[in-house]
């Protein structure tokens, strides 16, 4: 039964790491659309990984880990699994983080090249929003 657990366990989280590895593709080739539904399974994953561990984790279940060299490879692989996972997560994190910098940036560059704060006058002295982009420029 607990071998059972823990293998499970460990499926669970061998799951998660190949979402982490879909969640990096979509966020560095910037397609967002199955990125929603990539973040609603992580979080499906995380609190079935979350509940499976509150019920092996109990003294006497620890205790049977220790004595039995399976289930003690089995806990090592569960441990070695989610330290890979938590890696591509902080990766992730560090993707999501640049990536919200670098909108942030061009956000500021789009709202300067609109002109919002500049304004002119035309010929006939009426208010005109100037703009770095220019307007009726003919090459």
């Amino acid at each position: 039964m607990l071998k059972k657990q823990l293998t499970e366990l460990l499926e669970t989280i061998q799951a998660l790491h190949e979402l982490l590895e879909e969640e990096k593709r979509c966020i560095t080739e910037k397609s967002f659309a199955e990125l929603n539904t990539l973040l609603f399974n992580k979080q499906k994953l995380l609190q079935n990984i979350n509940s499976s561990n509150k019920l092996i984790s109990t003294e006497q279940n620890l205790a049977l880990i220790q004595q039995d060299m399976a289930l003690s490879a089995l806990k090592e692989d569960i441990q070695t699994s989610l330290q890979a996972c938590q890696k591509n997560n902080e990766i992730n994190g560090r993707l999501i983080e640049m990536s919200m910098k670098s909108n942030k940036h061009l956000m500021q560059l789009l709202t300067q090249a609109k002109g919002k704060n500049s304004i002119t006058y035309d010929q006939k002295g009426l208010l005109n929003g100037a703009s770095l982009l220019g307007k009726n420029i003919e090459a």
